[in-house]
C-alpha cells in the first residue's frame, strides 16, 4: 500500500514543482518538501487542499486512512 507520502511524491514527479504545490494549496516549498519526504504530516485543511490542488491524484481518503492508522483509529 501506498502511503501519502509516496502518492505526493508520484504526483510531483509528474513535473509539478514542489514551489507551484506550495503555492497553489497557501504553503511554502519547505511544507510541501517535508510532506513528500515523510518528515511532516499535514493537517486535515492542508490535505484537502492538496486533493483538490491535485485534482484528486493525491487524495484526502488515503490522508484519512494513514491519520487513522496512526493515531489508532483505524478499525
Amino acid at each position: 500500500m501506498s502511503t501519502y507520502s509516496d502518492t505526493l511524491r508520484a504526483f510531483l514527479a509528474e513535473g509539478v514543482t514542489h514551489a507551484d504545490l506550495a503555492d497553489s494549496i497557501g504553503k511554502t516549498q519547505v511544507a510541501v518538501t517535508r510532506y513528500a519526504g515523510g518528515g511532516r504530516f499535514p493537517d486535515a485543511d492542508t490535505a484537502r487542499a492538496i486533493e483538490a490542488a491535485t485534482n484528486g491524484k493525491v487524495p484526502f481518503a488515503l490522508w484519512r486512512s494513514e491519520f487513522e492508522q496512526r493515531s489508532g483509529l483505524a478499525a
